[in-house]
């Protein structure tokens, strides 16, 4: 004897994809980074996303947020916010003459594959007062290349600031 199951209203897919997407939007809820400070750390991004699976309509998503720490002199992080990068110039004010530890992460999810890739690159910047820092982020093929930069008040000139692991910071 076949038993029958009684069924609620089905969605067409499209519908599902559509509601499952919405949720997974709603769950990438990073508060803002803000600041009164003048601009000072600039940042350039170039991405070319590692798939098209990831970049198709419907299929998925590509992203890549600057996450930026206060450290204090106890080197004590405070997280401040996070701001998404894309195809334009972003320009925010951090605390000069005191470390801030940036976390750029690059992250991709498929929905057709159900899988997701993620990467980090962090560093640990003492901006000086008066500079400008640039920083040329360029994501392409599961490859990331962050270069950061200190650009002289007087000069333009800049030189290569090298990256320093959170280990570096040492308490006052």
């Amino acid at each position: 004897m076949r038993r029958r199951t009684r069924r609620g209203p089905t969605l067409p897919k499209p519908v599902w994809l559509l509601l499952f997407g919405g949720i997974l939007a709603g769950c990438a809820g990073l508060p803002p980074y803000e600041s009164d400070l003048p601009a000072n750390l600039n940042v350039r991004t170039r991405l070319s996303s590692p798939s098209v699976l990831l970049t198709a309509p419907l299929a998925g998503s590509f992203d890549a947020y600057l996450h930026l720490t206060a450290v204090d002199r106890r080197c004590q992080k405070n997280y401040r916010g996070s701001v998404k990068l894309g195809g334009t110039v972003v320009s925010v004010g951090i605390q000069t003459d005191q470390p801030s530890y940036l976390v750029f992460e690059f992250s991709g999810r498929s929905l057709l594959t159900r899988g997701s890739a993620s990467s980090t690159y962090a560093t640990l910047l003492t901006p000086r007062s008066g500079h400008q820092y640039d920083v040329d982020v360029a994501y392409a093929d599961e490859m990331y290349s962050i270069t950061v930069y200190e650009r002289n008040p007087r000069s333009g000139l800049r030189r290569e600031v090298e990256r320093r692991p959170f280990s570096a910071c040492k308490p006052n």
